[in-house]
Formats: structure tokens, sequence, C-alpha cells
């Protein structure tokens, strides 16, 4: 692919997601859903997930023009800009690595990807 002057929305299932729910999507060339953040619009273009995400929460009936994800897309991408090792495990930054790779945008935003989480003890791995 070519390189493009295209922005790319990413979003997470972090409860800041909401702010991007009303965002046109003329403002982007694509959107990433990240595991249940499908749910918060349905106008999404990609549905990335890891491999042990649980087929009944993702999304069943595609729109044309929508896509699923999964680690035979993103583990090559990944694996370019140097694997978990170097560019982390979380699907944050596999969906960034993965439409780098694939979409080559000019920007990213990621909305919803701030690593929060409920309940106690640490949420990092």
């Amino acid at each position: 692919m070519t390189t493009s002057t295209s922005t790319v929305l990413i979003l997470g299932s972090a409860p800041g997601v909401l702010a991007a729910k009303d965002l046109p999507k003329s403002l982007f060339s694509s959107i990433v859903a990240i595991n249940n953040a499908w749910n918060v619009r349905d106008d999404w273009d990609y549905h990335i997930s890891p491999e042990d995400f649980p087929s009944d929460r993702a999304p069943r009936n595609l729109k044309p023009g929508q896509a699923r994800i999964g680690a035979a897309d993103y583990v090559p991408a990944n694996n370019a800009f140097g694997g978990i090792i170097y560019a982390g495990a979380t699907m944050a930054f596999t969906a960034g690595y993965w439409v780098l790779s694939a979409l080559r945008p000019s920007a990213i935003v990621f909305v919803g990807c701030d690593m929060v989480y409920s309940g106690t003890g640490n949420p990092h791995f």
C-alpha cells in the first residue's frame, strides 16, 4: 500500500471511548474497534481482537465493508515493529501496529485506549 494522508480512529474499551460515539465518520478514513468497542458505534470498518476474545461478544453480522482482524493479520504487523517484547502485548498497541502496517495512515487517533480497568489488584501485566 502507499502512504496516504488518512486518519484512522482506533476505539478501545475504556470508558473514555464514549467520547468518540458521535464523532462524524467523515473525519476518518477508517475506524478500528478493539474487543468490545464495536458496540460503541455501528460504522466501524475493522474489528480487532485477540484469539481468546469470547466469540459470543464478537460482532456476528458484518455490514458490507466491515472485516474482522485476527492474529493471522496482526501478528506479522506487530513482529515487523519489534514483536511483543519491544512493541507491547496490549491490543491498543497491536491495533496501532496493524493500522500502521495495513492502512498506512498519516495519523492515528486513539480513544478509549487508556487501559482503565475496574476492580482491584494490579491492572497491568
